[in-house]
């Protein structure tokens, strides 16, 4: 009877053991499955929330450009140069217990040469009003967020994902009549001018803008003319859309129907015709622009 006290000693301090490995097991697979599920699910879900967050500041931050460029040419020559911030990354993701997800870069570029508009005798496309150029676009790397590109051309604000393309923001043609009825017609031409560049790193980049001319011209046509404004263009469509909205949010006021006007696009740019204009005034301004770190 007193040999068996000595094994079951043993056998209790042997249980025990067992007992305590099986639970360092048990917890290291608990430790690791909820590892695994952060890893798998909530590194990629604050990844993406931070991802979509960095692609509305860059939202934001290219409608400041336009707005800017619009305030030096109301302003004049002038008007002294304006300096925009652009961020360039998503920022680290949050961390828990010690997985966090790597921040998302960006390229920022100025193309002083891209994005050719042009405005011209529809009949005779020698006969040119104005010639505006020059794209700065920002686009994401998102890892987990739908990838962007956010522009700036021609006066206007686009957002392209993929193959298709949204206005924020641009500068409508005007349209009125006179006493007679006759058509009138207003556009605005852009040029950005300065050395072509990219950027792409971490933390923030600028955008640097000054207006160096503006003016505005009328031309009369005592014979109707028929206008085109054509471009080459990655956002065709963006650009269709919105100059069909543009026409028909001047219906009322003009009495445009769709005898006036025709638009047609494709993947590298747009036409859009105005038929029978009386008169054309074109406000052409150049901008001095620099993309820097």
């Amino acid at each position: 009877m007193r040999q068996d006290r000595p094994v079951r000693a043993r056998w209790a301090r042997d249980r025990g053991g067992i007992a305590g490995s099986v639970t360092a097991v048990l917890f290291v697979i608990i430790i690791t499955t909820v590892l695994a599920g952060v890893a798998l699910y909530y590194v990629p879900s604050w990844s993406k929330d931070a991802e979509a967050e960095h692609m509305n500041k860059v939202a934001n931050q290219f409608q400041s450009v336009r707005d800017g460029i619009e305030d030096q040419i109301d302003q004049g020559e002038g008007a002294g140069s304006l300096y925009y911030h652009i961020v360039m990354t998503s920022g680290t993701t949050s961390s828990f217990l010690g997985i966090q997800g790597e921040p998302s870069k960006g390229t920022l570029s100025l193309d002083s040469s891209g994005s050719v508009f042009e405005l011209h005798d529809a009949d005779n496309v020698s006969d040119v009003f104005g010639i505006g150029r020059g794209r700065i676009s920002f686009q994401s790397r998102n890892s987990y967020y739908v990838d962007q590109e956010h522009i700036y051309e021609q006066g206007a604000v686009i957002v392209r994902q993929g193959t298709c393309s949204t206005f924020r923001e641009g500068s409508e043609p005007r349209f009125s009549r006179d006493g007679n009825g006759a058509l009138n017609v207003h556009f605005s031409i852009y040029a950005l001018y300065g050395d072509s560049a990219q950027i792409t790193g971490t933390g923030s980049a600028g955008i640097e803008t000054r207006v160096v001319h503006t003016e505005e011209t009328v031309i009369p046509f005592p014979s109707n003319r028929n206008i085109t404004f054509n471009a080459s263009t990655t956002c065709g469509d963006g650009w269709a859309s919105w100059l069909t909205d543009s026409v028909l949010s001047a219906s009322a006021s003009a009495n445009l129907t769709s005898s006036n006007y025709s638009v047609s696009w494709s993947a590298t740019g747009f036409t859009f015709n105005i038929y029978s204009v009386s008169q054309l005034t074109v406000r052409f301004s150049v901008v001095e622009t620099r993309v820097s770190k």
